[in-house]
């Protein structure tokens, strides 16, 4: 039976619908049920809350087929068959509902009929203790084809204490061709025979402190199925990369790489296009590359697949264009894919070229520390050296490990860890949680109270009952004058911090109680927690009270807020499509909106930008608020956040000049908004800067905090002005004149620290040493720029005649050095560009140049005097 993974993967869904789940979207891959994950790994991830019964929903059958990424076979992914970061995993959840028995019946059935796989190719597993499914299963299959297995494989623990299970496994044996050959070779093994292709979680015990098991009042279903494994297997395929879901990306790669997909080739390009599918779908839900995080595993694995490009001779960047092709495989199921492509690939390219970059001045320092090790016959890299490639020059542990391993080197891992520890306070690869707030603690509550109606869309006062107080982390009944704690209402008109837009601040307040809100906050799902400090009276639970919030904060976030809409779409206007949002921030005082693109703002672009958006202000344009579906919502045109999750109705923001066809910018969004774009008032932006690769930031404020800044920016030219002592007409022409001035005087300065530099000639030569049969003359002079070092370097050479010579340059802020050969001892070997860059990785700087004449600097000016004095172990042929 031949399949296409579409086809497979929407029959999945179908027939668990058919049998009463809900369908459920894929999650996002940074998860939205367990906020301490790095990334969603399997299907029950965003069903957390539903298996610990605290979930809101009513549905009890769920279905879906879930985006998921996981490092932990990173090292197999291409050597194998069936090893994958990024994967599709088919579920059927129950939560109370159905068992073992309907899970076990419908699994073989979906397989069997469905699928049409053979049943005397299928083998089933079972955890050791457990007869009921071993029972189920001996109904279905032969004896001999169930096999009983232990804890490390058929029993499921969500941690050392609390819900856990028994699991049952279906394999699929793929024939003694793809096996290891051994007589004892059978289901379980590590080879490629037998392929595990769906794992049923019966979640029916609560492990407590001691070990012991006791029964869940409400069982649980969590199944997982690969999509790649089971199209695999309904195609005959022995490998997963062999199905329509790799094979298109492969021979994409396989012809732009110019090699043939075929043997020792195959490995790199399996991985390649893994890789390909994973940073397509991690930076379309959001991750951008960095070096924390998640931003760091992106950054990871795209340089692990782009270096397998550059082992095959290809020395360009060619992952952006291989995620077109994943595109067109995925789309049909990922439709957000569409609108996200062009700023998918743009990302790609970008870390693409800076990491070649990378790869070319680190492979070269990269192999004169492996020659250095080769030549004392050392097996391990210090981890000092490793180090100094990664933080002076970005070049990855894990690349390092990588070239090293294929020399016969090993890595002094602990070294490194060391020295990482050192130089910041954590490790760059850890990942230290999302800021999250536990919502262990919260998800009781919410159980409890469930979610808060929120009515500061239309009300700046409403009235709420008190369902929750909170107070030192403990629920309690009572909070009184004085105390600091936390209040659930059952409606507010307080907006909680979210999508970027910081919460409202104001009043609580009845008869005899008042309370200041500090801050507004949803630890999950729509539970709003006010952060309040009792001002007078006490507030007990049942307890109704008015919300107030502080009015003008609110409408000044508001204007703000719509800003930011309108930023986006003048810089969209301005420089192309590419532009996305990457980041916000709403405040009273300023917007921050961060967005890709690949340089930075000219001053004129920022001026037309600013002019764009106040010609909108004085239009004075409608703002419009609609929810609508999500599909007709995208047909209408409505931008979305990068990376969120909407449901299927979402909130729509339109600003549309009356009469117009079309809006001026529509956009998905649950904030807070102003009525009309003249409510903003004035635009003006602060500042434009860089946070990243491919990564910028606009800072502006509007309204009164722009007015501010305006003020505090004329007071401070009236204080330039009057320390000019002229006027402002004239105060840029006298500023002109004053620096023009001030360039004759520090260029004399330097002149006359050149000149009395040259003098002191022969007490420099004075310091002369001999290295090698060479004369080598290291001086540190202070504060001398790199002229006044070439002058007097080529004074030395001519009063030397023959001569290595290494000038530093102490300075405040950056050091700089140049290394001068006279050419006899160019011809015998030294090499001025070898010299610097030696000299330059000890003083965790940077160097380089040619044959006769080399510079550099550093910023580390602690390193120098140290590095001076063993500076002639660097004079070598």
């Amino acid at each position: 039976m031949n399949k296409q993974s579409s086809q497979i993967r929407q029959e999945f869904l179908d027939f668990f619908k058919k049998n009463g789940a809900t369908v459920i979207p894929s999650d996002s891959l940074i998860p939205s049920g367990d906020k301490s994950l790095l990334f969603t790994s399997a299907g029950m991830v965003q069903f957390k809350q539903h298996f610990l019964g605290q979930s809101k929903d009513a549905f009890t059958r769920a279905t879906s087929c879930q985006k998921c990424f996981r490092t932990s076979d990173i090292e197999q992914v291409g050597l194998t068959t069936r090893h994958l970061t990024f994967f599709e995993m088919l579920g059927n959840f129950s939560f109370g509902d159905y068992f073992k028995k309907e899970s076990i019946a419908w699994g073989w059935e979906f397989l069997t009929k469905n699928m049409g796989l053979p049943i005397d190719k299928l083998y089933i597993t079972i955890y050791k203790d457990d007869d009921e499914a071993g029972e189920i299963w001996k109904k279905i299959v032969p004896a001999s084809r169930i096999t009983k297995m232990g804890d490390d494989t058929n029993f499921w623990n969500m941690g050392d204490t609390g819900p856990c299970g028994p699991c049952s496994e279906i394999y699929i044996d793929l024939g003694e061709d793809v096996g290891c050959g051994k007589p004892t070779c059978s289901v379980g093994c590590d080879c490629d025979r037998y392929l595990e292709i769906w794992n049923h979680v019966f979640t029916q015990f609560d492990k407590q402190a001691d070990g012991s098991l006791k029964p869940l009042p409400r069982k649980n279903i969590d199944t997982g199925m690969g999509l790649e494994r089971i199209v695999a297997a309904v195609n005959g395929k022995k490998s997963i990369f062999d199905t329509d879901l790799f094979t298109p990306i492969m021979d994409a790669a396989s012809e732009l790489l110019k090699v043939k997909n075929e043997g020792a080739q195959i490995s790199k390009l399996r991985m390649i296009a893994d890789h390909a599918r994973a940073v397509t779908f991690l930076i379309s839900d959001g991750i951008l590359p960095s070096n924390e995080g998640r931003g760091y595993v992106l950054r990871r694995i795209l340089r692990r697949a782009l270096r397998q490009g550059k082992l095959f001779g290809y020395d360009k960047p060619f992952i952006s264009d291989l995620s077109s092709t994943v595109f067109k495989i995925m789309e049909p199921a990922y439709p957000e894919l569409s609108s996200r492509l062009a700023n998918i690939q743009s990302i790609i390219k970008l870390e693409e070229e800076k990491f070649l970059e990378t790869l070319h001045s680190g492979e070269d320092i990269l192999s004169e520390i492996i020659n250095s090790y080769k030549s004392k016959k050392a097996k391990i890299i210090g981890g000092q050296d490793v180090f100094k490639l990664y933080d002076t020059y970005g070049f990855p542990y894990d690349l390092t490990k990588e070239i090293a391993a294929e020399q016969g080197l090993n890595i002094d891992e602990k070294g490194f860890k060391d020295e990482q520890k050192k130089a910041q306070e954590k490790s760059r690869a850890a990942w230290g949680g999302s800021g999250e707030k536990d919502i262990s603690f919260y998800s009781v509550i919410h159980k409890k109270a469930g979610d808060t109606k929120f009515t500061g869309y239309d009300n700046f006062e409403d009235e709420g009952e008190v369902l929750a107080l909170i107070k030192d982390g403990k629920e309690i009944s009572e909070l009184k004058a004085g105390d600091s704690g936390e209040i659930v209402l059952s409606q507010t008109a307080f907006y909680a911090e979210s999508g970027g837009q910081t919460a409202d601040r104001g009043l609580l307040e009845s008869a005899d109680f008042s309370a200041q809100v500090e801050d507004v906050f949803k630890p999950i799902g729509s539970l709003f927690v006010h952060k309040v400090k009792i001002i007078k009276g006490s507030v007990k639970v049942k307890d109704n009270i008015k919300t107030k919030i502080d009015i003008e904060r609110r409408l000044q976030i508001a204007r703000h807020h719509t800003s930011t809409h309108l930023l986006q779409k003048a810089l969209r206007e301005t420089f192309g499509d590419h532009i996305t949002q990457a980041g916000s921030l709403v405040t009273k005082d300023y917007l921050r909106f961060d967005f890709t693109h690949f340089a930075q703002i000219k001053k004129e672009d920022l001026i037309k930008i600013e002019q764009r958006i106040n010609a909108v202000i004085r239009a004075n344009m409608p703002v419009t608020i609609k929810s609508m579906k999500i599909d007709e919502a995208r047909a209408s045109g409505a931008m979305a956040l990068f990376g969120e999750k909407y449901g299927d109705i979402v909130r729509t923001i339109s600003v549309k000049e009356e009469g117009a066809d079309k809006p001026y910018s529509m956009e998905l969004c649950g904030g807070t908004h102003i009525s009309r774009t003249g409510d903003i008032g004035f635009f003006k932006i602060i500042s434009e800067s860089s946070i990243g690769s491919g990564l910028r930031r606009i800072e502006a404020a509007v309204g009164a905090a722009a007015e501010k800044f305006v003020l505090q920016e004329e007071e401070n030219i009236s204080k330039i002005v009057k320390l000019l002592k002229t006027s402002y007409g004239e105060s840029v022409e006298q500023t002109q004149k004053l620096m023009e001035h001030l360039e004759i005087l520090k260029t004399e300065l330097l002149s006359l620290k050149s000149h009395i530099a040259s003098q002191n000639i022969d007490s420099y030569i004075k310091n002369i040493q001999e290295v090698g049969g060479f004369k080598f003359l290291p001086l540190l002079i202070e504060n001398a720029d790199i002229k006044s070092l070439r002058d007097l370097s080529d004074n030395l050479r001519q009063k030397l005649g023959s001569a290595a010579i290494l000038l530093v340059s102490a300075g405040d802020d950056k050091s700089s050095f140049i290394v001068s050969l006279t050419d006899d001892y160019v011809k015998k070997g030294l090499n001025a560009g070898k010299i610097a860059k030696s000299f330059a990785q000890e003083i965790e700087g940077s160097g380089g140049g040619k044959p006769d004449f080399a510079q550099g600097g550093t910023k580390n000016k602690d390193k120098i005097t140290a590095a001076i004095k063993t500076s002639q172990k660097h004079i070598k042929i």
